[in-house]
């Protein structure tokens, strides 16, 4: 007989104000994956350098999971979760794997990035050298024959970018649209 496997998704919990570790911890003890969007950085307290781990998108974190009426509720009962973003139960909104991907290869890059404003137009580009290669994004102009490069979480419209050679991009297949 053959069975069916259950569908993994991304999806999005928003969590109480400096939960979002805790509550990550909580449901990976529950037995779902989960993935903060942390990076690393430098600050300075006095005269002290300490390299710390921040997280990208504070109060909210990424979620796998099958998720059926069981684990919905699982998840919403778990201690610091406030609720899924996006459309309700049963219609739950999801991100692509493209961009949790994406989003994973930037921050594990070590490459620059800095924080832009949530882009709904552009060319979908795809890095094919360099330590990007594989990044999905919009392409979002050019400068001295760098271009930058818009990773993007749909869902919480939020959006990464990285400057990238022009000549390491190509044109890729559009991403696809989460609901």
């Amino acid at each position: 007989m053959n069975e069916l496997k259950p569908l993994l998704r991304w999806y999005v919990v928003y969590c109480k104000h400096r939960h979002d570790r805790t509550v990550a911890e909580r449901l990976a003890g529950d037995g779902f994956q989960t993935y903060l969007a942390e990076y690393a950085t430098r600050v300075t307290w006095n005269t002290r350098r300490r390299r710390v781990k921040r997280n990208l998108l504070p109060g909210y974190l990424f979620l796998q999971a099958s998720m059926d009426a069981e684990n919905y509720i699982r998840v919403l009962q778990t201690p610091g979760v406030v609720k899924l973003v996006g459309h309700p139960w049963p219609r739950l909104s999801w991100v692509p794997d493209e961009q949790i991907e994406s989003l994973w290869l930037l921050l594990t890059s070590r490459e620059g990035f800095e924080s832009v404003t949530y882009w709904q137009l552009g060319d979908t580009v795809e890095v094919i050298a360099g330590p990007l290669k594989g990044l999905r994004g919009l392409y979002a102009g050019m400068a001295n024959q760098k271009g930058r490069v818009i990773v993007s979480i749909d869902l919480l419209q939020r959006s990464l970018s990285v400057e990238v050679d022009t000549s390491d991009l190509g044109r890729a297949i559009p991403l696809r649209a989460a609901s």
